[in-house]
């Protein structure tokens, strides 16, 4: 059981005049990363951060330590080994580099998707399947599920990668085999990649049981973390192996020192071997050190709750929020088997316009009365409002949705 909710909740000061369940669009500021993103700031202002020279913290995030420490930080958030990851900034960013710059394709090679998948991959997908010839394999959805059996019979050996978001933005569907995708991926020679996104702060997600190749978040909506962070993890068995012609360093990766200070210095000799052989290899340098603080806040705040914590009372939540939606009449898209799901639910009240209307009310209620921060989604021929219960959200926040659309229903019926 969490506690402190109160204090924690205190580290959200919006929740004072919003009732936020929108965490699965974008979290809510939080006082932890907020000043530590100030500290930084004013490190700079100081001309100096500790003992380390200003030029080094102001220029170069990757030779600081808050860069190694997130990603240590970030690697036990996941149950994953250092050298497995690396700090990310946009799902899309590190999705081309795996797609279009790390595997290597041929025509007639295939990827599996599912209707449901954030579109960001697909987009790239789409690209690949013009310039390359390869071909999209996409798994419908039935009622807002994935059925696995359904997602291996489109694997075969010219699969080359599976695609799956862990929790789907559009039903709050959540994989709970992932493993068994994994090893039929594999069976098959193929690559697993997760976007994660909905997932990673919210539920516990160990990467070597689950078996999966990569994984891809970012930091501002479960995890709450400042915009501008997040997660690539690469399976550590496959670093290697992936195209060994792709090529990144580190300068703090690099054993020995840099020769930029040598008269010998030679652009090519001094350079032709591999420098880097974990995760930083997939490093793109889009990291900036403000944000690497807040970042680095914000694991800290994560760990110190406890992931498993969290993820009991974001799936107990959830429960209460499905519960109370039958109660009032309103049909629930998201699985109510909690294996299956955990704190992202969408619900529909039986009609697309007053979807839309509770959504438009939600947002903009009277001046007397709290905004509820929610979204409306779909995809898929799925989809209405969709509410996350985050652990610091209550179950009165969840009540007085209710009551709002309970109101709402009664003036259509």
């Amino acid at each position: 059981m969490i506690k402190d909710l109160r204090n924690i909740r205190e580290q959200y000061p919006i929740l004072k005049r919003w009732v936020y369940l929108n965490t699965g669009d974008q979290a809510p500021p939080g006082k932890y990363w907020m000043n530590a993103i100030k500290e930084c700031l004013l490190f700079y202002e100081a001309g100096k951060i500790e003992d380390v020279p200003p030029y080094g913290e102001a220029t170069h995030p990757f030779l600081t330590q808050v860069f190694f420490e997130t990603i240590r930080k970030a690697a036990e958030l996941i149950h994953a080994c250092a050298e497995e990851v690396t700090n990310n900034y946009r799902i899309m960013t590190a999705a081309n580099l795996i797609i279009n710059d790390v595997l290597t394709w041929g025509r007639g090679d295939n990827v599996v998707f599912t209707d449901l998948d954030y579109p960001s991959i697909p987009y790239i997908l789409l690209n690949l399947r013009r310039k390359k010839g390869v071909e999209l394999r996409r798994v419908r959805n039935r009622g807002g599920l994935i059925p696995v059996d359904e997602l291996e019979r489109f694997i075969d050996d010219r699969t080359k990668l599976v695609v799956i978001n862990h929790t789907m933005p559009w039903s709050g569907y959540t994989y709970d085999n992932v493993k068994e995708v994994s090893e039929v991926a594999h069976d098959h020679g193929a690559y697993v990649l997760d976007d994660a996104f909905q997932a990673v702060g919210a539920i516990d997600i160990d990467v070597h049981k689950l078996g999966i190749d990569f994984l891809l978040t970012g930091s501002y909506k479960w995890q709450c973390g400042p915009e501008g962070a997040g997660i690539l993890y690469v399976r550590k068995e496959i670093i290697e192996e992936l195209d060994p012609d792709f090529r990144n360093y580190l300068w703090a990766d690099i054993k020995g020192r840099i020769p930029f200070e040598s008269p010998e210095h030679d652009n090519l000799k001094h350079w032709d071997r591999p420098l880097v052989k974990n995760a930083n290899k997939f490093e793109m340098g889009v990291n900036v050190t403000p944000i690497l603080y807040g970042w680095e806040a914000t694991l800290d705040f994560l760990l110190n709750i406890g992931i498993s914590e969290i993820e009991y009372r974001v799936r107990n939540l959830g429960d209460y929020l499905i519960s109370k939606l039958h109660e009032i009449g309103c049909k629930v898209v998201t699985p109510e088997d909690r294996r299956k799901r955990h704190g992202l639910i969408v619900y529909t009240t039986g009609n697309p316009k007053i979807d839309s209307e509770t959504y438009r009310r939600f947002t903009a209620p009277p001046p007397n009365e709290k905004p509820i921060k929610v979204s409306l989604r779909y995809v898929g021929g799925v989809g209405g409002i969709r509410v996350s219960t985050h652990f610091f959200n209550t179950k009165e926040e969840i009540d007085y949705l209710i009551e709002k659309q309970k109101k709402i229903l009664g003036e259509y019926r």
